[in-house]
């Protein structure tokens, strides 16, 4: 990658389904010579990896290619608190593959074709002897660029394949038994789409950025339930499709003044088809459920606002405003999933989340050694999707077809109104040519402001949501070709759960690492992960059971370029 940019959810309109929280805009590096490099990786919970990436440049340039391959595999650590752990408990391993082949070519000074392929797998221990999952991930793209005048039109299409398999398991008190409780064994998913887009040069400091994509997916999930006396009762089907297609518009100006302008819309049509639901006896067959969803479509605006004005060399304020939409994913439809004792149910009759969003910042750099940014926002939600529990046994019997002994049901519903509001800040400080410190702080505050269907959950926030994030930092250069840095992390208490019953401790750890470059071909990184070996609770079941982060880890990778 050449860079990451995170585009504000205000200013993310013409992305249109999945941009209400904002989307991260990745750029790929350009082929512009030919090299190599080798990376060796190793580890703490005996840990290893290697990767290699080659770009290929013909004599004249107007072909290039890169061919990327990795490996990893881990051992891993245990997911849940030590005190906790019986026999049936294992650490979390990992083993993990992926190849891509990328190419450039430019028949034409202003043309340039870019295909490219992708492929990843992995395989994932998920605590215990029997919970599992693995995934397999295929992609394809192609892109054509076309370069005239005062604009430039661009062409891409892509496929995407996902399989997925994943065996959840229910476990004794004394934790030393251990039986299947849903054996999800193929969940395949597929995505194909593209777009067209033209950007449009018309004046100094005018652009404008005409375009239309569409997608489709779908997929299902076939699994396995109600595990009685050594064999599953029932055998279940469900899954669907989704489309959404969309046109879409934006302008950028930027003056001389210090004042920038910009504005997005876009028009979405959506539809769901084919939705069901089948259950049988795995033995005999016989019928158990048959559910077809009704189909549905509907269409979304989303527009966008963003103005700034630079007050000063120094001094530079901006705000936007914009609202989008979010549509229910497959997975949320159509696919259960459990977690030890607690089982999440799908909803096919999910409804488009809506989103409003205003944000304020300004921009302060008095001097060339100190920056700081402040930035405040607020958003409605409408319809917010999230997991609500079910509190009436029979209610939740009858959706989830059992519940497990001591566990719960939840299903994803949505709620009818929520916000959330806060403040990000970051400021760094060059002490000296060869010491910078950094502080990033962010502040959040979540609440689900209106719940007809749930009132015991309004007034609550959401889960997993920290009110206070705090990242304080100090990187150097001691010494030619060293580079150190140090972090300290803090995260306030929070809530697993909903209705705010499963409380999570506030948290901090810290972290160091440098970078020495041997040679100018010859790297070597080193890295601990929670320097203290802090335990930092990152989840809690209904029967208590507490999943924790990473411990004190170390890590060396050992670059080597040609």
């Amino acid at each position: 990658l050449s860079s990451v940019r995170i585009v504000p959810a205000a200013q993310a309109a013409v992305w249109g389904n999945q941009s209400p929280a904002g989307i991260v805009r990745l750029t790929s590096r350009e082929l512009v010579e030919n090299r190599t490099s080798l990376q060796f990786t190793g580890g703490t919970h005996e840990t290893l990896g290697f990767t290699m990436v080659s770009d290929l440049v013909s004599d004249d340039s107007r072909f290039a290619a890169q061919v990327a391959a990795f490996t990893l595999q881990s051992d891993g650590f245990h997911g849940l608190k030590k005190s906790q752990r019986g026999a049936v408990d294992r650490p979390l391993e990992l083993v993990t593959n992926g190849a891509e082949l990328r190419a450039v070519w430019r028949p034409a000074d202003d043309l340039t074709i870019e295909p490219s392929l992708s492929y990843y797998d992995e395989e994932r221990g998920n605590g215990t002897i029997l919970s599992r999952n693995a995934t397999a991930a295929l992609d394809l793209s192609l892109r054509v660029t076309k370069e005239v005048p005062s604009r430039t039109w661009q062409v891409a299409a892509y496929y995407q394949r996902r399989d997925f398999e994943a065996l959840f398991s229910s476990v004794d008190a004394t934790r030393s038994r251990e039986a299947p409780a849903l054996d999800q064994f193929d969940v395949p998913g597929e995505g194909m789409g593209g777009g067209v887009t033209a950007t449009l040069h018309l004046v100094e400091g005018v652009d404008v950025i005409l375009g239309a994509d569409l997608r489709h997916m779908n997929g299902e999930t076939n699994e396995r339930a109600g595990f009685v006396d050594g064999a599953f009762l029932r055998r279940r089907r469900a899954g669907g499709e989704q489309f959404v297609g969309g046109i879409f518009a934006r302008a950028v100006c930027e003056t001389d003044a210090g004042i920038s302008l910009e504005g997005s819309a876009r028009f979405d049509r959506w539809a769901f088809r084919n939705g069901g639901r089948v259950e049988r006896r795995p033995v005999t067959g016989a019928l158990l459920r048959d559910m077809k969803f009704s189909d549905r479509d509907g269409t979304a605006p989303s527009l966008s606002g963003a103005f700034g004005y630079r007050f000063s060399e120094s001094v530079r304020v901006r705000a936007s405003v914009g609202t989008a939409f979010r549509l229910p994913t497959i997975n949320e439809l159509y696919r259960p999933f459990r977690v030890r004792s607690d089982i999440t149910e799908a909803n096919a009759g999910l409804d488009p989340e809506r989103f409003y969003t205003v944000d304020a910042g300004i921009e302060w750099t008095p001097s060339e050694r100190f920056s700081c940014d402040l930035n405040i926002f607020h958003h409605w939600v409408q319809d917010a999707i999230a997991n609500v529990p079910l509190t009436d046994p029979v209610e939740a019997e009858a959706i989830a077809g059992f519940v497990p002994p001591g566990g719960t049901v939840a299903q994803r519903r949505n709620v009818e109104e929520a916000r959330v509001w806060g403040i990000e800040s970051r400021a760094r400080w060059q002490i000296s040519s060869r010491c910078a410190c950094t502080l990033r702080y962010l502040l959040s505050q979540s609440e689900f402001t209106k719940s007809p269907g749930q009132p015991l959950l309004e007034g609550k926030g959401f889960p997993q949501s920290a009110a206070h994030r705090l990242v304080a930092g100090v990187e150097g250069d001691p010494f030619q070709r060293v580079h150190l840095f140090a972090e300290f992390e803090f995260g306030s208490g929070q809530y697993d759960d909903v209705l705010e019953e499963r409380g999570l401790d506030s948290w901090w750890t810290a972290r160091l690492g440098g970078q020495f470059e041997v040679t100018d071909a010859l790297t070597v990184q080193v890295r601990v992960e929670n320097l203290f070996d802090e335990e930092v609770s990152t989840g809690v079941s209904s029967s208590g059971l507490r999943s924790t982060g990473l411990p004190r880890s170390f890590w060396l990778n050992v670059t080597r370029r040609f």
